[in-house]
């Protein structure tokens, strides 16, 4: 007979079938070569869950950020350290959804988020300072749009005829379709 799981642990199943290895490995090589140390072989998740890696991180990418860490085997610093990284990401401009939060990290509860947040810090980090490698795809750049708009005076319909359902002049009289014809109760002996 198959056992019934709940809710939060087939969640728990979910985020933790997201997180790639091989994913992890580009990450941990990447802030291997911003740091220019050896990790070890332990899992990135690990590594990083009292946030002194993450806090050197951002002293060396952004020097002015200045993070004052703590190497502490108490959670609150530890916690404390994943805070202060999270704060210079955002201020870098990761946009909320690419953070994670510090139980993701700390308990381990979300490492695909954890990687997500250091892909996208790459990123931001490239893109204020382009000596920075990049760990992933770079981001996308606002180019001319291609779109040719008519010259100054010349009038345009603001909406189209077919984005609104336009029929050709149809209707129901048009279409002999009647919907509500006149019903008359009539009494009959």
């Amino acid at each position: 007979m198959a056992s019934v799981t709940s809710l939060d642990q087939d969640m728990a199943e979910l985020r933790k079938s997201k997180y790639d290895a091989k994913s992890a490995a580009e990450a941990k090589v990447w802030i291997e070569g911003i740091l220019r140390e050896d990790l070890g072989s332990e899992d990135l998740v690990d590594i990083l869950k009292d946030g002194v890696i993450l806090c050197r991180l951002v002293n060396v990418i952004v020097p002015s950020a200045n993070l004052k860490y703590k190497t502490s085997r108490m959670p609150f610093v530890q916690m404390e350290n994943i805070s202060m990284f999270l704060r210079a990401a955002a201020s870098l401009g990761l946009p909320q959804f690419d953070l994670f939060q510090t139980v993701d990290l700390y308990e381990a509860k979300d490492p695909a988020q954890v990687l997500q947040t250091l892909y996208s810090f790459s990123r931001h980090a490239n893109k204020q300072n382009s000596t920075v490698p990049l760990l992933g795809p770079k981001l996308a750049t606002k180019q001319d749009s291609p779109v040719k708009f008519p010259k100054q005076g010349v009038d345009i319909p603001a909406w189209n005829t077919h984005q609104y359902g336009y029929m050709g002049g149809a209707s129901q009289g048009s279409e002999k379709i009647v919907f509500a014809k006149r019903r008359d109760i009539v009494n009959k002996p």
